[in-house]
Parts: structure tokens; sequence; C-alpha cells
């Protein structure tokens, strides 16, 4: 089992010495005391994950790379989140640098403080806009904004859940975060009752494979495929599972350049086209591609788009 521990009291302190150092601004005295640790500890993943970081910061991208491969032979299933590295320098494609149990971690340790960082701190805005964009398109289609079975990817806390519940017979949520989906279990919907009627520990496509043919009429996805690299065999799922007519409504990072890319905030951001392919070559018609920012990282606007697709 991983552990960011090198079971070494002397040599987690001398870890901490090196992160400090980093933060600091002094790289390569990082780099030297990290020499040192690894040279006690060679299988110490997170020390060689940190290492990398410093390599990098001295534009060394090569000795970056040598180290977050060393994590991952250590350690295949990727806690720190080495493959997102490898892919942010070009080293890696970014379709193949998805790491569920790097998010799964990420977000345990973020459930406590989640709802009012990501609303209060980053302004995000993605439930609202998301339920905004299903009003319209209901409008537009004379379809009245009510749908019977839903399912929430990415569900965390269960904001987009609190939004959407009024117009839902039945939610079911999944997220690879069990303190997540213990915080959405917590919460009840207006009149009482659970908020979710099912929630799973899960990982998106997983959870969707589990799903019954043609059983739901709305997926949604609220800025969740920032976690995720190809999201080919997601849209492929959904389609299995939408309801002729049914909707997957979604919120992505974009770029202006193409295919995906993995920014300095290690997450993906998708560029227009690949996606609209994407959707289609999974049988789902783009109905609303809008540019639209559902958060604000060091107090800039983040590109992204809002999409609505339906099954054809």
């Amino acid at each position: 089992m991983y552990s960011a521990s090198s079971g070494d009291e002397r040599l987690d302190r001398r870890y901490a010495w090196a992160e400090a150092a980093l933060k600091d601004g002094d790289p390569q005295a990082a780099i030297d005391i990290l020499d040192q640790t690894l040279a006690e500890n060679y299988g110490f993943t997170a020390a060689w994950h940190l290492y990398g970081l410093a390599q990098e910061t001295l534009g060394h991208n090569e000795e970056a790379a040598t180290a977050w491969r060393q994590c991952l032979d250590l350690d295949p299933n990727d806690h720190v989140g080495a493959k997102l590295d490898l892919a942010r320098i070009g080293a890696l494609p970014a379709e193949q640098a998805t790491s569920e149990n790097f998010s799964g971690a990420l977000f345990d340790g973020y459930a406590e403080r989640f709802d009012s960082h990501l609303v209060g701190t980053l302004q995000y805005q993605a439930p609202a806009l998301l339920k905004e964009a299903l009003a319209r398109h209901c409008e537009q289609a004379d379809h009245p904004l009510h749908f019977g079975t839903v399912l929430d990817l990415g569900c965390g806390t269960g904001l987009m859940g609190e939004a959407i519940r009024e117009e839902t017979d039945f939610l079911a949520g999944c997220d690879l975060s069990p303190r997540m989906i213990a915080k959405a279990q917590a919460k009840t919907r207006e009149g009482g009752g659970p908020l979710y009627d099912k929630l799973a520990t899960a990982g998106l496509t997983a959870f969707l494979a589990s799903r019954p043919d043609a059983s739901a009429d709305l997926i949604i996805a609220a800025d969740v495929f920032v976690y995720l690299g190809d999201l080919a065999p997601c849209f492929h799922q959904s389609a299995r599972v939408l309801k002729a007519g049914g909707l997957l409504a979604f919120t992505v990072q974009s770029h202006g350049g193409e295919g995906i890319t993995v920014g300095q905030d290690r997450r993906f951001a998708h560029a227009e086209a690949w996606v609209r392919e994407a959707l289609v070559d999974a049988g789902l018609k783009p109905a609303s591609v809008e540019p639209q920012s559902t958060r604000v990282d060091r107090g800039q606007p983040v590109p992204g788009l809002l999409i609505i697709a339906e099954r054809r």
C-alpha cells in the first residue's frame, strides 16, 4: 500500500526541509537534501516526486521526467500524480495521464473545506451555469425542465445535486473520494429525505459501465472532466446509458490549441474540436457549445466550455 512517508522520521524530516527549500525558491538546496535522502531510501516515492519538481524548476526537464518515471516504477497506481507531471512537460501523451488514485486521494484531503473553498475562493459556478443551460435547451426543445433519472458524475459533496434535485425524480451520484461521498450522503433535500437516491464510490466510466442500457434521462458532469484525459470511453458509456433524446451536460477546461493538454494546474484542458469529434464518434450530437468559465484561478477566469449533447 502506498504511503507518503518513508517510514523513517529522520528521512521524513529531511523531506520536509527539501519541500520548504523548494517553496522558498531554492530548488538546488532541495535537490541536495533529496540526494542524501534517496541515497538512504531509494524507494521513497514522494521524495522522487519532489526531486522531479525541483529539477523542473531548474529547467532540467529530462531529469524531472526520470524522477517521475521512477515514481511510477515504485508506485504503478500513481498516488502522487506523476503521470500528470510527465504530461505537463510533454513526456507523456495527455490521453494516458489520467490518475484516478491521485484524484481520489486529492479530494479525500479536500473534502472538509471543499464547498467553502470552491464556492468562495474559486467562485465556482458550474452547477448554476449547467442548470441555466439545461433550462435554455429544454425551452428551445419545448420540453419541461424535468428529468426522470439523473446521473451526477464526480458528484463531490453534492453541489450539482443540490442545484438539480427539484427537477429530478431519481438522482444517483458517483465519486472517487469516499470522504466526498460521505459529505454528499449527509445532505438532505428540501422537505426531507436524502439528497441522492443512490451514491457510489467509483470512477466515472466504471460507474457508467455498471448502469443498464437506455436507463438515464440526463448525465451531468460539473467541472469533473478536468481530471480525465481521454473522455472517449466516458462518452461511449454515456451514449449507451442514455435513453434516445437523453442529454449529457458537462463542463471542460479548454485551450486554443489542438487535442488534450495538461496545464500547470495539473488539470486537463480539451480543445473544442476534439470534444465535438469525440461526442459525434460516440453517437452524441453537440446541441449546445458555449465558451464559459466556471471558476477563477489566481484571480483570472479559467477558459472553459459548457456543453450539452443529445443521444441520437
